[in-house]
């Protein structure tokens, strides 16, 4: 039994690229993962030259019959690259696996934006068939963004996911206020996939890794709190930091990862990291530095104990840095179809 095996017996994994041959390969595989650099990256590949040509005039249409409004002809075609990507992989995900889309990084701050961005996602997903019930729009969890999610479940009924959690206190404040579907910790600072030396190794994560421990307590403690919020665990980088998610609701795998766990056989050493993995995602387990099960993190002004958390460098920078680097991937993206429209007029 390979590793992935084991694994799925105590997780859900889902895709963490918008792959739909991947998806087959790998399957069964729950949701699809998006975000500004998936979809730049995976549109370099020629095999999606009809999925830009497409997008890209289907965009100019949509402006021409004012079927959308308040946007440029750029990031409209942009929304549809990513909805027609995803369109290709919903097909070979699980029946009522979702497909995720990312906000744009560069209004994070923005909740009226975020909101009107998420929405857009929505209806352009509708009318490329998947309905919005399957549909889940992954918003960074600023403050404005978790206000933002609140306004997309309360009022629109979309799944909206918060993510580049960074503590405990934004996975409880997206759950318990914002009544997001779901939230997705970091499990390492994103900066780890596209910095040389930055990931640090952990022989057992379980024990000793910061984004691993946030992950594990995030899930106690909608645990304990009756929080429905779905723990979707994000940026793994090596076979020991897959196993130590054991027991958490599901996990985001990217393609080299599921290629290493589908071909590793289980070992004594990764057994004892799955057990303890396991253990950590028990309510009952109580280390010393849990927050308080009747703490709560409001979003409405003035949100003191929510900014505090925003406030410690380890979250401030990651958020910081997390942006930046979806900021600078949304630009890319940007490029591309601007591209493409001037090319298509």
């Amino acid at each position: 039994m390979s590793l992935l095996d084991r694994f799925r017996k105590d997780t859900v994994v889902d895709l963490d690229a918008c792959d739909d041959l991947a998806a087959q390969k790998y399957a069964p595989v729950g949701h699809m993962t998006s975000n500004q650099a998936i979809v730049y990256n995976e549109l370099q590949d020629a095999r999606h030259v009809n999925i830009i040509r497409e997008g890209t005039e289907q965009a100019i249409r949509d402006l021409t019959d004012d079927v959308e409004k308040d946007v440029t002809a750029a990031q409209l075609a942009a929304d549809w690259m990513t909805v027609k990507l995803g369109q290709t992989v919903a097909k070979h995900i699980s029946a009522d696996g979702h497909v995720l889309a990312q906000t744009n990084p560069s209004q994070a701050n923005s909740t009226e934006a975020t909101v009107a961005h998420a929405r857009r996602f929505v209806r352009l997903y509708d009318r490329a068939g998947v309905p919005q019930s399957r549909v889940t729009i992954k918003v960074p969890s600023t403050l404005e963004g978790l206000r933002a999610c609140k306004i997309l479940g309360a009022e629109y009924g979309i799944h909206a996911l918060g993510t580049m959690i960074l503590s405990v206190e934004q996975g409880i404040a997206a759950g318990e206020e914002a009544k997001c579907w779901a939230v997705s910790p970091y499990c390492n600072p994103l900066e780890v996939h596209f910095v040389p030396g930055v990931h640090e190794f952990h022989e057992n994560p379980v024990r000793t890794m910061p984004g691993m421990r946030i992950t594990a307590q995030i899930q106690r403690q909608f645990k304990r709190r009756g929080v429905k919020t779905v723990v979707l665990a994000a940026s793994l980088v090596t076979v020991e930091e897959c196993v130590a998610l054991s027991g958490v609701d599901r996990a985001t795998i990217g393609i080299p990862m599921l290629e290493l766990m589908s071909t590793t056989p289980h070992s004594p050493r990764l057994d004892q990291i799955r057990e303890e993995a396991i253990a950590s995602y028990e309510p009952t387990h109580m280390p010393e530095d849990e927050i308080p099960t009747d703490m709560r993190f409001p979003l409405e002004e003035p949100a003191t104990a929510l900014k505090a958390a925003f406030a410690r460098p380890e979250v401030s920078e990651g958020m910081k840095k997390a942006l930046w680097r979806f900021g600078e991937f949304e630009k890319s993206l940007l490029a591309l179809a601007e591209q493409a429209v001037l090319a298509a007029k």
